[in-house]
């Protein structure tokens, strides 16, 4: 694996292999009869439940446009105290072994984190995150007016009609996958309790008096927020990531890619139209990092005071069944008519420490 520390103190160390799906007679995957794509998802789950759990994340990268073919890469990011540290970290981020229907090989990190070049002429932007639902407080007393919850992440089935028309792209488009392995502060899980237990209050149904009447039936708003808060209980205390998904190209994206993604996710696309959110998501594009960004996750029209830093978290977070769903590795079955992926290379080029170009303008 080559590995080449870069950043503050060389603590970072970061690594890219280009990746394709396993071919011909030697596929593990069966034909394209529908099961192909549960087997490869099976394979990723197990491969992803046993990555480390902390210590930095890794990146999917699909890139096409005007080929044909898909560039598939993997690019994983390690931090420690000592770049050596770092660099272990980042292997093992990687696995003892990727899911069999993959091949990878060595790839060079700077070429891969700027799959659109280093400054693209015109560039357009979008995040695929969970979906968002607002409900109207209707319960006397309520803290707040409304109660909003993130919508979990599930498999819609395969990934071939999004790989096609990411294929069908005339211009460089990368739809970018991060995980980083995460565990809930310990403080976070009372703290769900408690949104919980507020919910459920405001839920409960009055029985009122026998002689003023008064009787009032639960509010469904607040029984939404209950069974929101209740689950990421239970669902976020096990094996856990905080997941960024973007969708960028070197021209305009047509909504239905971004779209398409989102929905065989069950997820919604949001377009970075801000200069400020556009330009610290190209950073982190073309660094691999994983700032927020509180505008793009926040739903439309929440009051400060109705939107607070855990619920943001949350609308990012992902369990290990979640995680598949989004991260999907290259597959192809034997005896499709056409390939969707490119071979891997030759020999990888050498590595160079990444130059993040500056933020085009978007027409």
């Amino acid at each position: 694996m080559s590995v080449e520390p870069h950043g503050p103190g060389g603590r970072p160390a970061g690594a890219a292999y280009r990746i394709a799906p396993v071919l011909g007679p030697s596929s593990p995957l069966g034909g394209p009869d529908g099961r192909h794509w549960a087997e490869a998802g099976a394979a990723e789950r197990a491969w992803l439940g046993g990555l480390p759990r902390f210590g930095g994340h890794l990146e999917l990268r699909c890139t096409a446009g005007g080929s044909g073919r898909i560039r598939a890469a993997l690019l994983v990011r390690g931090a420690a105290a000592a770049p050596e540290q770092a660099a272990g970290v980042a292997r093992a981020l990687v696995g003892d072994a990727l899911p069999p229907h993959v091949v990878a090989a060595p790839a060079d990190l700077a070429e891969e984190l700027n799959p659109l070049g280093t400054a693209p002429a015109v560039l357009d932007l979008y995040e695929i995150r969970k979906q968002l639902r607002q409900y109207r407080l209707a319960a006397p007393g309520a803290p707040r007016l409304t109660a909003t919850v993130a919508v979990p992440l599930g498999p819609g089935g395969s990934w071939e009609p999004v790989w096609a028309e990411l294929a069908r792209q005339p211009v460089p488009t990368c739809l970018a996958v991060s995980l980083e392995p995460f565990a809930l502060p310990a403080a976070t899980i009372p703290l769900l309790g408690r949104f919980a237990d507020v919910y459920s209050g405001l839920a409960s149904s009055s029985t009122g008096s026998p002689v003023w009447g008064q009787a009032r039936r639960g509010d469904p708003a607040a029984e939404a927020g209950q069974r929101f808060f209740e689950d990421a209980l239970h669902r976020y205390q096990g094996r856990v990531f905080r997941l960024r998904m973007r969708l960028a190209a070197a021209g305009p994206i047509p909504p239905t890619l971004p779209e398409l993604i989102a929905d065989l996710i069950g997820g919604e696309a949001v377009h970075l139209r801000a200069d400020a959110q556009r330009a610290r998501a190209w950073h982190d594009f073309s660094t691999l990092g994983l700032d927020p960004l509180p505008d793009s996750h926040r739903p439309a029209g929440a009051p400060d005071t109705e939107w607070t830093e855990l619920e943001q978290q949350l609308v990012g977070l992902v369990d290990l069944d979640e995680a598949t769903a989004a991260l999907r590795l290259p597959y192809e079955f034997p005896g499709r008519t056409g390939r969707l992926f490119a071979r891997l290379p030759q020999a990888p080029a050498p590595s160079t420490p990444p130059a993040p170009g500056d933020l085009p303008p978007l027409h």
